[in-house]
């Protein structure tokens, strides 16, 4: 199917466009910069973390992610350490480490600088969506996709893997769903939703 796509990504295009708001979870995203504007060399974004926030584990193939953060504790797990970081520090997740972000406060947001590097455009595409989703009703109350579909089309499009039955198992599957999602031209229709 032929894409639709406008040049560039939404906050590029309309800087209004740049900050990402989920009304499940309550964090907000700002893009600083997106890969179309690094030449592909990373992405970073902005992350603001409400208390008890967070990720579920989760590994990339194709990107590392580094966080540094810049208000309160940020949590992140990276293979088996836990750290717990205040402004100043840094961290480091390599291709294919299991990792999360979170915030172990109960009543402090907590915010942070993140990148992906290289660049993903699929890690942006996918953000867009999932918030998109969330704020239109279509995520559960930990904000994760009510659709498998949706899930399997995200989690493909952003290169993300999890542990678990759902790593080995059901990557195949979710690999399939994900195939059948952008022939059947619902990928199509989310990005023309909420990243086009």
């Amino acid at each position: 199917m032929a894409s639709s796509n406008p040049v560039g990504p939404p906050g590029v295009r309309d800087e209004s466009r740049r900050t990402l708001s989920n009304k499940i979870v309550k964090d907000l995203v700002f893009f600083e910069k997106y890969g179309a504007e690094t030449n592909g060399e990373y992405t970073r974004v902005r992350v603001q973390v409400k208390p008890q926030g967070g990720t579920p584990m989760h590994y990339h193939r194709s990107y590392s992610e580094y966080f540094s953060p810049t208000q309160g504790i940020l949590g992140v797990v990276v293979g088996s350490r836990t750290l717990n970081m205040t402004p100043g520090e840094s961290a480091e997740v390599p291709m294919g480490t299991y990792h999360r972000f979170f915030n172990p406060s109960m009543t402090e947001d907590c915010s942070f600088v993140g990148e992906a590097r290289p660049a993903h455009e699929g890690f942006e595409r996918g953000l867009y969506i999932i918030y998109g989703l969330a704020n239109d009703g279509l995520c559960n109350e930990v904000g994760m996709p009510k659709s498998l579909l949706h899930l399997c089309l995200i989690t493909n499009m952003s290169d993300m893997f999890f542990p678990g039955w759902m790593g080995s198992i059901g990557l195949p599957f979710m690999k399939l769903i994900a195939a059948y999602g952008r022939w059947s031209g619902e990928e199509e229709s989310l990005l023309k939703r909420y990243w086009y």
